[in-house]
């Protein structure tokens, strides 16, 4: 699909690359730049730079990175006129063209299969009578059309082969819809029913939006109560986050994240007003999770069931995210009681009050429910003086922290001061932060002869136009930089200003790197034509030493062939002299 250069610069322009990028990785200024955990791989120490002023990005690990069209194709797994086409949406640009996407591997047919049932399941629950007692249990569970409709529930019908008829009569195939957990299989004769059978559905996304699993309500006393998609290559509980793909814009803005127990609990919380909710589908929080929190934000809040069970699974969950450097705080819930429960007592308006004015720190939650045992029992009060003293540590804001402080004091009737003096024992040394990690590269005389005329052609056309007889594409000894050289050639045919987020989208992926660390040279901005004759003649002078070095190795194999010692030895030392002054250069 061809689209209108015009249009693309337009979109690209009324893009910010700062915007779309917060909306996946959580920024700190730093000088002109922002950075921050780069979200293409895992690491500790920022690497992930944005340049709202050249309004590109760049990872200086994994070199992942580039203009706005550049960065949703990584960070979303798309094409580039996909990308064209959903920025376009955000800033009202309608990019014309054909909408079919070709699906081109199998992740993407499973993915078309969720997508195309979650279509017809929603359809089916308002559309045949069979529907309509799941229909009602969902409307005495309060969820309403408005909400059916913004989550597309819908409902299985109880017949083994709905789902794979469904499937078959759009060509897909019935072992690759097993492999994606829409289909069960008779391991004896091997034919294929449907694995979702009168169930209440609820979709599943990713992070990018895309239907990946389903989860089966029963509304009956069918066990179990809830069904869901089986680990498949494309749903992966470790992985997945509820909700994240509709909560990711909030949770930037408010630097916190709402993490509940289950995917009802979101629908219900977010339906009620707080749209930052997520949660993990029914496992423990996986190290996956953790990173993915972590660049989220920086501020996690749990809010988990009111009983017994909830209360535990506050304290394991809060005492990992604690352990990974978030800080944690806690919503309690009233006793015995869901968010959904909660909702229905007080109504929306004052159940979200009463979220945004409870959130304790986790440290104090976990006082809270030590406080008989501490009081009881001396053997367990000096092991919870002890665990405390070390989660205290945990804690980075020092407002918080000494906060804390005051209550275990209080608690277990331990002067502050000396209390302070241990925990201080446990506050670990943060890690400066980095902004611009780049290991120190070592170039060659004409690879920096090079870069410096690249950067020289960065910034004046004019300059580049006058040189073009002096310089042809063979004479770079670098391929990126025959491709940047290459690539400017075309740009310049119709631009007269080089802007870096429009140049990398005409080069290669694997030359972003080159192109944004040329452009980041400093050199001198007014340059005279002899020095950049000089940085010419050095690039010629190689090219010369090249062709001297092929001809006198080749002369080299002619008097070896023929026996000619003297000529041999004299032809050595010429290459070995200029090997060597190749070195030092």
């Amino acid at each position: 699909m061809q689209i209108n250069q015009e249009t693309i610069n337009e979109i690209r322009e009324k893009n910010d690359i700062l915007s779309l990028v917060s909306q996946y990785v959580k920024l700190e200024k730093r000088g002109r730049n922002y950075v921050g955990l780069c979200p293409f791989h895992d690491e500790k120490t920022p690497s992930f730079s944005v340049s709202p002023e050249k309004q590109i990005c760049h990872c200086f690990g994994c070199k992942k990175g580039g203009n706005v069209f550049q960065f949703l194709e990584q960070i979303e797994n798309i094409s580039f006129v996909e990308a064209v086409r959903r920025l376009g949406e955000n800033v009202g640009i309608e990019v014309a063209g054909e909408q079919k996407v070709v699906v081109a591997n199998d992740n993407m047919k499973m993915i078309e299969m969720h997508e195309l049932l979650r279509d017809y399941y929603h359809y089916v629950l308002k559309a045949i009578k069979e529907a309509e007692p799941a229909l009602q249990y969902l409307y005495d569970r309060g969820f309403t059309d408005e909400l059916i409709n913004q989550e597309k529930i819908g409902y299985s019908p109880d017949i083994s082969h709905f789902a794979n008829d469904f499937l078959e009569k759009r060509g897909f195939d019935k072992a690759l819809a097993y492999e994606a957990g829409l289909l069960s299989r008779n391991e004896e004769n091997f034919t294929y029913y449907d694995r979702f059978r009168d169930r209440i559905m609820f979709p599943i996304n990713n992070a990018q939006g895309h239907t990946v699993g389903f989860s089966g309500r029963t509304y009956k006393d069918q066990q179990p109560k809830y069904l869901n998609s089986p680990e498949t290559p494309i749903f992966q509980k470790r992985q997945l986050l509820y909700h994240l793909d509709v909560a990711r814009k909030s949770i930037r803005k408010q630097d916190e994240v709402l993490l509940l127990e289950g995917f009802m609990d979101v629908i219900k919380v977010n339906h009620a007003g707080l749209s930052n909710a997520i949660a993990t589908m029914g496992t423990a929080l996986s190290l996956e999770h953790q990173l993915q929190l972590k660049k989220l934000a920086d501020n996690i809040t749990l809010m988990f069931d009111g009983d017994n069970a909830g209360v535990e699974a506050t304290l394991s969950v809060g005492e990992t995210l604690l352990n990974a450097g978030s800080n944690v705080y806690v919503v309690p819930l009233r006793k015995g009681m869901d968010p959904d429960e909660m909702i229905k007592e007080t109504g929306q308006e004052r159940f979200v009050s009463y979220v945004e004015h409870n959130k304790i720190a986790f440290v104090s939650f976990k006082m809270r429910q030590m406080t008989h045992e501490v009081a009881s029992n001396d053997l367990v009060y000096e092991q919870k003086l002890n665990e405390i003293v070390q989660n205290i540590g945990l804690v980075k804001s020092p407002v918080i922290r000494k906060k804390i402080l005051h209550e275990a004091s209080e608690l277990f009737k331990v002067d502050f001061d000396s209390l302070n003096f241990e925990v201080s024992k446990y506050i670990p040394k943060r890690e400066q932060v980095v902004t611009s990690p780049v290991q120190q590269v070592s170039y060659s005389k004409q690879e920096r002869a090079e870069r410096t005329v690249l950067k020289h052609f960065f910034m004046d056309k004019t300059l580049f136009m006058k040189m073009q007889d002096a310089l042809t594409l063979n004479h770079f000894k670098k391929p990126a930089h025959q491709t940047i050289y290459e690539a400017l050639t075309g740009y310049y045919t119709t631009e007269d200003e080089f802007q870096i987020s429009q140049f990398l989208s005409g080069v290669s992926s694997e030359s972003h790197s080159d192109v944004i660390s040329i452009d980041d040279m400093m050199i001198n901005e007014h340059p005279s034509i002899e020095e950049i004759n000089d940085y010419i003649y050095v690039i010629h002078a190689q090219q010369e030493e090249k062709r001297t070095l092929q001809e006198l190795k080749k002369e080299l194999k002619q008097a070896v062939a023929e026996g000619d010692i003297e000529n041999r030895n004299r032809l050595m030392q010429q290459i070995i002299i200029l090997n060597r002054q190749k070195k030092q250069s």
